[in-house]
């Protein structure tokens, strides 16, 4: 596993999926203020999921706001509950067990989503 986040395109997810992998997924805008924000505190979060074994993954959704990367992306986010971002989804066995995460993005509450992750494992 690696020490670093990640950036994905929607292709990857679908193969980790079709791989029955676990995994955390975190769905960014280029736009979005909240977004950059998480940004600063995500490392603490990502440390707490590597303590778990998980990797963290990162997919940006949108570069400009309303316009989706390709019809690839635009059709997971929709799948994951549509824009919100930042969205953050947790991943078991290839199903997506938790999507409804948005806009956590202080470090204490990247903390509580990453206990409230690590109890579902």
């Amino acid at each position: 596993m690696s020490n670093t986040l990640r950036s994905i395109l929607a292709a990857t997810f679908y193969e980790k999926v079709q791989n029955k992998q676990s995994f955390v997924l975190n769905v960014l805008a280029s736009w979005c203020s909240d977004c950059t924000e998480q940004q600063v505190n995500i490392q603490a979060f990502f440390n707490l999921m590597a303590e778990n074994q998980l990797e963290v993954l990162q997919l940006t959704a949108q570069k400009e706001k309303g316009i989706y990367i390709d019809a690839d992306h635009q059709t997971l986010i929709e799948a994951l509950g549509g824009h919100g971002y930042p969205r953050t989804v947790l991943v078991l066995n290839g199903k997506v067990v938790s999507s409804d995460h948005v806009e956590v993005i202080s470090e204490s509450d990247l903390t509580k989503l990453a206990e409230t992750f690590g109890n579902l494992l």
